[in-house]
């Protein structure tokens, strides 16, 4: 059995800014980092949330990105826009990318903004959520260090390489968030960290051979097999290839890095009236929620349902936090000389 400590969410906003701060990061900078990751917690997905910290902290002293940058534009058009990250943290970055494509696609109906040379941008359902609740469509994609492996192969080529698509509806967007891989490189981490194993065909050792030990789980398969490698071919084109990013198999190897990262938002109205889009949305959520569920099933849920039910229980009761997330968090609050997060 896993223990849990239970954290107010505003202490952790609060504690993780400030961590942040310590590290020379500007406190606007600082609190869009502590925004994303304690949302991250919030939905669930703890694989992104605020175990992140001593992990980025890491990065900035290691060199492998920067506390501070200055991005530039490097390309602009109407309707495009490919940005140098400068080497800075990745989350602050690419949510000012976002709010950019979220800006040009209000005034030309569809917008894509591509961002290079920065590190690790954390959960993307952050960014097509932003996207969605401005009415837009929203697909963001990302590469990262080379841990996957092509189908038929086993030596890694793509990094875990996530997608994020959401839609506006007349209530909650559709959120699908899915890395390319079986499982997200980091669970595998968290897996490890609470002694739980890994689902069968997941991972496999150094030496290629299959395992449920996520201390022993080297290479990561794509889901799916040929599909999922064809959907993380297709998002190491768009995240590197496309706006002269970093191949996967050149990233360096930690939780801090990454290689590109690539934004769409599609405005409904360039193709039709918006009450007519969400008319048909909301028809389409209607036949799926009313679809008789499967033996083992109480309901048919929608993609990002399960996070949305999570944010809410978490939102009132506090968010848990594994006991060795917990003590890893104390650490960096001991070494930074902050106050840890006040527990319920």
């Amino acid at each position: 059995m896993v223990e849990y400590v239970r954290v107010y969410v505003d202490e952790l906003r609060r504690f993780t800014s400030e961590c942040f701060m310590k590290c020379g990061v500007p406190k606007g900078d600082a609190d869009i980092i502590a925004d994303h990751l304690v949302l991250a917690n919030l939905r669930g997905v703890d694989s992104h949330g605020v175990i992140r910290i001593p992990v980025y902290i890491e990065g900035i002293k290691k060199g492998y990105v920067k506390s501070f940058s200055e991005s530039r534009i490097i390309k602009e058009s109407m309707a495009t826009v490919l940005i140098d990250g400068g080497g800075g943290l990745g989350i602050p970055i690419a949510t000012k990318a976002t709010d950019l494509a979220i800006e040009k696609c209000r005034s030309v109906g569809l917008a894509a903004v591509g961002v290079r040379n920065l590190g690790h941008v954390g959960m993307l359902a952050y960014y097509t959520l932003k996207i969605a609740k401005n009415n837009l469509i929203g697909l963001v994609t990302a590469n990262g260090p080379a841990i996957v492996v092509p189908w038929g192969g086993i030596e890694p080529i793509f990094g875990a390489n996530p997608m994020s698509i959401a839609f506006p509806t007349s209530s909650r967007p559709i959120v699908i968030d899915m890395a390319t891989s079986a499982m997200a490189h980091f669970k595998i981490l968290l897996a490890a960290l609470k002694n739980e194993k890994i689902p069968e065909g997941v991972a496999l050792t150094k030496d290629g051979k299959p395992t449920t030990d996520p201390r022993e789980a080297q290479l990561l398969l794509p889901f799916g097999g040929y599909k999922g490698y064809a959907i993380a071919l297709t998002i190491e084109v768009l995240s590197s290839i496309l706006i002269g990013g970093q191949l996967s198999k050149y990233i360096v190897l930690h939780g801090s890095t990454q290689g590109g990262f690539f934004t769409l938002a599609i405005d409904p109205t360039v193709f039709r009236e918006y009450s007519e889009y969400l008319k048909d949305i909301d028809t389409l959520i209607k036949f799926i929620k009313s679809c008789k569920p499967a033996q083992g099933f109480n309901e048919v849920l929608l993609p990002g349902e399960l996070e949305d039910k999570t944010f809410e229980e978490r939102l009132r009761k506090g968010i848990p936090i594994d006991i060795n997330t917990w003590k890893m968090l104390t650490e960096v609050a001991k070494e930074l000389n902050i106050e840890s997060p006040k527990t319920l």
